[in-house]
């Protein structure tokens, strides 16, 4: 028999900005808390107005594990159109079914874990080059980041000399792309339409291709690029395209770390709060070793604890849109065909019955307990799973135990969140802001 769907008035939704969550992370610009008021009342599968827009939601466990175990269901083409839109009819996120299994599997070689942990030395020496460059300045934490991870990522993944503008320039799109994903489409029309965006775009896919073209014709650099171009593919598997292998490389070289930065932002402005953690954190990491990670984490329990904490308290996308292919039965209720979704993937962070204060961050309870996979939504799951999971899990402790071994850091401003758009026409990234200083110990 099928549940009748409920419908959630959108008056007892609470906006973020109202200043009445215990938390930073927006869910569509709401807050957690009244989220899971309406998940508890209404169910796992619900109606509500979400930015004046009718949406069905899907939260909790079961739905957590039943859309991440049924990703054929969906259709990412229509839900993820952005993507396709601004980026490419052929980039992963927004392929569906059979198309995205062969691109995975295609893209698997340069972003599997054995494939990551081969170039981690040369990612650790450029993080903690990228460190000592920015020394003693005041800079903004989150750019900052991103310039040395994708620097980082120039000597592993695509092995290639860019200059300093090139990585800002890289930096500056990625920032631009990302942080208008999730405007209303006339508002995304004016971010994307705008000329310096456009320039940028431009410049940085011009840049990208002829590295493609470059590799095609015989360069190769032994890295990550090269093992996805030269795999050995079965005879039924279609090869990588030109054009395909532009956006592979953007996957490769820039793609979420702006997200990582984001997260280690938050980490940095979290532990200036938790002294006698941090100080636990510090005896850990104070001979710090990078070579050590070869083996995991396991010489590194505090660590681990800190960026799972990091990860469940600040989820850099908590929320993502769904299409149904077809008429579905999603526990017991009917979603039909085309209903744009919103799947609150994170909301089960703040669910006090999975975790205890779940709005404090307490790292000492991932050395305690075990937790449902399902109650962990920062990277997604299933088959749809973050693709750069295992590049951001190994940036993040190089990171830290490089910056908290060998540096003083002060905080100089409070983080803040920016919108994208201040004016029309007028550019400014919807991300974490917040300015720092490193002091060499």
């Amino acid at each position: 028999m099928q549940k009748t769907l409920n419908y959630y008035p959108k008056e007892q939704l609470e906006r973020l900005a109202e200043g009445n969550s215990k938390s930073d992370i927006a869910f569509r610009g709401y807050t957690a808390e009244s989220l899971l008021k309406a998940y508890r009342e209404a169910g796992p599968v619900f109606i509500t107005e979400i930015n004046g827009e009718e949406r069905i939601v899907l939260a909790g466990l079961d739905a957590n594990e039943i859309a991440w175990t049924a990703p054929d269901n969906w259709s990412y083409h229509n839900a993820m159109t952005v993507f396709r839109e601004e980026l490419s009819t052929l980039h992963l996120t927004q392929l569906d079914r059979e198309d995205h299994r062969r691109k995975r599997r295609l893209l698997n070689k340069g972003f599997k874990n054995s494939s990551v942990m081969s170039g981690m030395g040369a990612m650790a020496r450029e993080i903690a080059l990228g460190l000592e460059k920015i020394d003693g300045q005041e800079v903004e934490l989150h750019q900052a980041f991103m310039r040395i991870f994708t620097r980082a990522l120039s000597k592993s993944a695509v092995k290639e000399a860019f200059t300093d503008a090139e990585v800002s320039q890289m930096v500056d799109f990625e920032e631009g792309f990302i942080g208008a994903l999730f405007l209303k489409p006339h508002e995304r029309e004016i971010a994307y339409n705008r000329a310096s965006y456009l320039t940028i775009k431009r410049e940085v896919l011009e840049r990208l291709h002829g590295i493609v073209k470059e590799r095609l014709d015989g360069a190769g650099k032994d890295d990550m690029l090269d093992q996805i171009i030269h795999q050995k593919v079965s005879k039924n598997v279609e090869s990588l395209t030109e054009e395909e292998l532009i956006y592979d490389t953007y996957l490769l070289l820039i793609a979420g770390t702006g997200n990582t930065s984001k997260l280690l932002a938050y980490l940095l402005d979290e532990l200036k709060r938790q002294p006698e953690w941090t100080a636990r954190l510090l005896e850990e990491l104070k001979d710090f070793d990078a070579r050590k990670l070869a083996n995991g984490m396991k010489d590194f329990p505090l660590l681990k604890a800190t960026l799972m904490e990091t990860e469940r308290l600040f989820p850099a996308a908590p929320v993502l849109p769904r299409v149904p292919h077809g008429d579905l039965d999603f526990l017991g209720y009917t979603i039909p065909a085309g209903t744009e979704c919103l799947h609150l993937m994170a909301l089960m962070h703040y669910d006090d019955t999975i975790y205890e204060d779940p709005f404090e961050f307490k790292p000492e309870r991932w050395m305690k307990n075990e937790y449902p996979r399902q109650a962990h939504g920062t990277f997604g799951g299933g088959s749809h799973v973050c693709l750069g999971i295992n590049v951001a899990r190994i940036h993040m402790p190089l990171m830290i135990g490089y910056l908290l071994s060998q540096y003083d850091y002060e905080i100089l401003s409070k983080p803040r969140v920016e919108n994208y758009i201040a004016e029309p026409g007028e550019p400014d990234a919807m991300t974490l802001r917040m300015e720092a200083k490193l002091t060499k110990k």
